[in-house]
């Protein structure tokens, strides 16, 4: 007889939104971190039926029937557990894989029972070396240094993996678990040797998938220039995928729903630890040492409608949260970040400070662009060039917004900040989103990028012991040039004369380089000068420009072009495009004003450059 498999149906119960399921079928309204109606299985008028988001659960106080998304399907559409799950799998894009009960599917099933029993028993054999072994006073002392005290490391049962397994090994036969079973569950390998730990001397970390099982666990070195990699997880198994698993969600999700549905992530086990049990900020968590996929933003969407990123303030951090918000805000959740001294992580803010600034911090978290806007502009300082660069940098974040109404309202605040036109920023936008959902091919290299896959925990080797798969191509959305800059561009990549006459009025052009989309492109042009018609210089000065500005690059060939009375020609079009410029700015001011943020003195002045720039315009 023919089943759907249990690794299926556990993917369509963690798919299964039970807010979205229930509220399709019946009238929701919320009651605080939960949800209420009149229950649809008896007849009543004043609401018992709750439905609790953070538990994914609902339960009627009124007849007692409760249970989760399935059941509540089952219940509802009177249809069996079998045609349940298939609804839940075709509304969420899931294909339904079904296997004969054959014996090896029972053997894959046992397999994973298996291994989550291995797995609890090795957490509870590593916490009481932690605990009681003598030559574990190395990783308290860690622990100590870390303010990490006993009540905690039992709370997220923490553990420690001696050098030798053989004690487990015999502790894990009189269980009757075999080395076989034991390498399945990653925590034996095979070597040129024979068998060996995958963890040893480690600081360890039980990994529990949304259900409280342990399906695996991540170690922390603790002997300097031991091993390279500072942290080793689990590998795949049946029971491990580390791109779907979040540490610390099974504890949190309550108190996600109790933080009006926030969920704060961070970079590593200890700053979730850090969060929980030193800032009582407990709607905290992690990934496990790789880059925030899709499946990690898919899982907290389920219980979360708004995300604050507390990463490092460094280059690294800034990167990885892009990241992170680019997988967040494609599933429409609002995105936070909250601004952290130069150099410190939750855990380190706490231990130089106290939780009270992390706490702070948090509380005083700012829509993710806003900051990141102001981060590029610091770090911009006077570099007209790397300024103008900020518009198709930022529109790029700008276009992962799927709601439109919140998309739009970003899209003005950053045209203030970047003092940039309303409508030029929101045409660089939609063209953006217009590239990515046609994804056009292109010619040249720089149309796709490779993700790296940086994001280890501090310290950690990309050579994590995990095999994993080739990191995906990503379409690069080629940035915006303005017409006008799109024309000096061909007329300098085609002419000689023209190139050098636009090199001579390099000072007149600079408004519009500032001002006009691509204008960072036509600088990086006149300061290379490749030769016209020479297709090998001009290929690599496209190939030697960042991706974005590469592809929009990637239909404009470099064949000589004859310009009749070139200087005369580059006059007239240099004069248009500083007319274009100060048409931006025009726009820019009144966005500015209409905005309505800015101080009465403020208003006075832009109005007053207004008139002048419109005066200008006209003669």
């Amino acid at each position: 007889m023919a089943r759907i498999t249990e690794e299926c149906v556990a993917r369509i119960k963690d798919s299964a939104d039970i807010v979205d399921i229930v509220g399709n079928c019946i009238q929701l309204r919320r009651a605080g971190n939960s949800w209420k109606a009149c229950c649809p299985f008896h007849n009543e008028k004043t609401p018992s039926f709750h439905v609790n988001p953070a538990r994914q659960s609902f339960h009627c106080f009124g007849c007692g029937v409760g249970g989760d998304a399935i059941r509540f399907l089952m219940m509802f559409e009177n249809i069996d557990y079998p045609t349940a799950l298939r609804r839940v799998a075709d509304k969420n894009g899931i294909a339904v894989v079904e296997e004969d009960e054959n014996p090896e599917q029972q053997r894959k099933r046992r397999l994973r029972a298996r291994i989550v029993e291995a797995n609890h028993l090795a957490a509870d054999y590593f916490h009481r070396q932690l605990c009681r072994n003598p030559e574990a006073t190395h990783v308290r002392a860690y622990l100590k240094d870390r303010h990490i005290n006993i009540e905690m490391a039992k709370a997220w049962q923490l553990g420690w993996a001696p050098p030798s397994f053989l004690q487990f090994q015999q502790l894990a036969a009189s269980h009757r678990l075999d080395s076989g079973l034991l390498t399945e569950a990653y925590l034996l390998q095979n070597g040129s040797r024979g068998n060996y730990a995958v963890f040893r001397d480690r600081l360890m970390f039980p990994i529990h998938n949304i259900r409280g099982e342990i399906v695996g666990f991540s170690g922390r070195i603790m002997a300097e220039g031991q091993d390279p990699r500072k942290y080793v997880n689990t590998g795949d198994t049946v029971a491990f995928h580390k791109g779907e698993l979040l540490f610390g969600l099974y504890k949190a999700t309550a108190h996600i729903a109790r933080a009006d549905m926030t969920v704060v992530i961070c970079e590593g086990q200890i700053d979730v630890i850090a969060c929980h049990e030193k800032a009582d900020i407990r709607n905290a968590v992690a990934g496990l040492g790789t880059a925030f996929t899709d499946e990690h933003a898919k899982a907290l969407r389920k219980y979360a409608k708004k995300a604050i990123l507390c990463y490092d303030g460094d280059n690294a951090g800034i990167k990885a949260s892009e990241k992170t918000y680019r997988k967040l805000a494609a599933t429409g959740m609002e995105v936070l970040m909250a601004t952290l001294p130069p150099g410190e992580d939750p855990d380190s803010l706490i231990l130089h400070n106290g939780p009270e600034p992390l706490r702070d911090a948090i509380s005083h978290a700012r829509p993710y662009l806003e900051v990141r806007a102001e981060i590029e502009q610091r770090q911009a300082g006077n570099n007209a060039a790397a300024r103008a660069a900020l518009v198709p940098q930022l529109a790029d974040l700008v276009a992962e917004i799927t709601d439109p109404i919140r998309r739009d309202i970003v899209i003005a605040d950053l045209a203030v900040r970047l003092n940039t036109g309303l409508e030029e920023l929101r045409a660089t936008v939609n063209e953006i989103m217009r590239n990515r959902k046609e994804a056009p091919g292109s010619p040249y290299p720089q149309d796709t990028y490779t993700e790296e896959e940086d994001f280890s925990m501090p310290g950690e080797s990309a050579e994590d012991g995990n095999r994993s798969e080739p990191p995906p191509h990503r379409h690069v959305a080629p940035i915006r040039l303005h017409p006008t800059i799109r024309n000096l561009i061909g007329y300098a990549a085609r002419n000689t004369a023209a190139q050098q006459a636009l090199v001579e009025r390099i000072e007149e052009l600079q408004d519009p380089i500032n001002m006009l989309p691509g204008g960072i492109i036509l600088q990086k042009l006149l300061e290379t000068l490749p030769t016209p018609g020479q297709t090998p210089a001009w290929h690599a000065f496209v190939q030697a420009l960042p991706p974005e500005q590469a592809a929009a690059l990637a239909h404009m060939d470099n064949e000589l072009l004859d310009i009749p009375d070139a200087d005369d020609f580059m006059a007239q079009a240099c004069a248009h495009a500083a007319a274009d410029a100060v048409k931006a700015r025009i726009d820019g001011i009144k966005t500015a004003i209409r905005a309505g943020n800015i101080t009465p003195d403020e208003v006075e002045r832009l109005f007053r450059e207004l008139n002048e720039l419109q005066q200008l315009l006209n003669h």
